[in-house]
């Protein structure tokens, strides 16, 4: 009984410093949601797949939304056959009235 309640206290104190956690210097690489890389437009995320994977190929892009955040996520084939997966955070432009419609 008493060891439960240690390892119960235990999982209740990660898990408050685990969403305490400073996400200023996360490293945006576009490898998961919490490291997506926010963008301004689609072409800015073709633009970096480009970059960082010039012999990838587009498989599929999606929408997902995350607590009301929308992110677009771009899954490439590299050249050795691998799925890869990249994240944009597109609050920015997502969603937003265009000047042009």
């Amino acid at each position: 009984m008493f060891f439960r309640m240690v390892v119960l206290m235990l999982l209740v104190v990660g898990a408050s410093c685990s969403s305490s956690k400073d996400t200023t210097n996360v490293v945006r690489d576009g490898s998961s949601v919490e490291k997506a890389i926010i963008v301004s437009s689609i072409a800015e995320e073709y633009e970096y797949v480009r970059k960082v994977c010039p012999d990838c190929e587009l498989q599929m892009q999606m929408l997902i939304s995350i607590k009301k955040k929308h992110y677009d996520v771009l899954e490439v084939k590299n050249s050795d056959g691998e799925t890869v997966e990249y994240y944009f955070d597109i609050s920015r432009f997502y969603g937003k009235r265009s000047l042009f419609r």
